[in-house]
């Protein structure tokens, strides 16, 4: 038969082993500190908004967009015949794709926008340099969540998305276009 003492001990265990379970935690920090769902529909044209976007490093080489339009400079790798975007005569290459826009899904709210600039943020380029996507397997890479300021800039009808090098295009009837002003990994404060 068990002693009173050894029933308490073994209570007290149990109760370290429930509050100390990884899942345990982030179910009562869900409950007490539900995130804020910033809603895809108040994102409008020439306003701007605060983004979180669910990437791995691979991602900066990976997703792709094909259309014709040119928004304010910005434009998809491919054109609408899904031919790499022509380079201007003399132009550089820029490995950090400031003018490329790609589709990328929100980490809230899954809500599908297309960004340009996104990897020619600071800390997203240091990133890519550190974890080159060409060197590691996409299955090992952590996924991680980019905090981003983005002005909304326009928006592009039937457009072609890659989300995968090589994979096949699927077509998108409707996206909004934003340029990111400034992306951290840090969530910000407030």
């Amino acid at each position: 038969m068990l002693g009173g003492r050894l029933i308490y001990g073994l209570v007290f265990l149990f109760g370290i082993s429930v509050i100390s379970a990884q899942q345990f935690n982030t179910w009562v920090d869900r409950k007490l500190h539900p995130p804020k769902v910033k809603a895809a529909s108040v994102w409008q044209v020439g306003k701007e908004a605060q983004v979180q976007l669910t990437l791995v490093t691979a991602d900066a080489r990976r997703l792709n967009c094909a259309h014709d339009a040119v928004i304010e400079g910005q434009h998809c790798g491919f054109t609408s015949n899904k031919h790499t975007w022509p380079r201007a005569p003399g132009e550089l290459a820029d490995d950090n794709d400031v003018e490329i826009i790609q589709p990328y899904r929100t980490a809230d709210t899954n809500a599908l926008i297309l960004v340009s600039g996104v990897w020619a943020q600071p800390e997203l380029a240091w990133r890519v340099h550190r974890e080159p996507p060409s060197y590691y397997d996409i299955k090992k890479q952590v996924r991680f969540v980019a905090y981003c300021d983005v002005r909304f800039i326009g928006e592009l009808e039937n457009v072609s998305l890659r989300w995968e090098t090589g994979g096949k295009w699927l077509s998108e009837p409707k996206a909004l276009v934003a340029q990111a002003l400034r992306c951290s990994l840090n969530e910000p404060e407030g």
